[in-house]
């Protein structure tokens, strides 16, 4: 394939193993430190109340890209024309999802359970990065 190699790094977990460490959590107090309601897939906005909001403005071009990607990957197209559009929880773990395939389709090694522990620097320039797995805390 054409161009750079992209890995993507993630602390926390999928949205599948991620929503069941959240459930933990909530019925028997049991904190998964890094899959939980700040860290996995999606951020913490998965689990907010799917409201999507903007400061840069709604009609942005940048702001219309991502949601047609979202459309594309699942979201119901309204969102394209609606004030404040709202996916929801169950909405947006099927967007990850979808998101998720497209990226290792292209060629993305997506890397969950994994933090960014450092970055290698040589002569003033970034030319690698370090990483944790928060499993085993084995580093690369």
């Amino acid at each position: 394939t054409d161009g750079a190699r992209v890995t993507l790094v993630e602390r926390g977990e999928p949205v599948e193993r991620r929503g069941r460490d959240i459930g933990r959590l909530m019925a028997s107090r049991k904190l998964q430190l890094e899959s939980n309601f700040c860290f996995g897939e999606g951020g913490a906005g998965t689990w907010s109340d799917g409201k999507l909001t903007t400061r840069i403005g709604r009609n942005a071009k940048d702001v219309r890209a991502v949601l047609r990607t979202f459309v594309r990957h699942g979201a119901p197209r309204e969102i394209l024309t609606q004030g404040s559009p709202h996916l929801g929880t169950d909405g947006l773990i099927g967007i990850l999802k979808s998101l998720r395939t497209r990226l290792a389709e292209l060629g993305v090694e997506l890397r969950f359970g994994t933090r960014l522990a450092d970055f290698d620097v040589r002569d003033g320039r970034i030319v690698g990065a370090r990483v944790v797995e928060t499993a085993t805390g084995r580093f690369e």
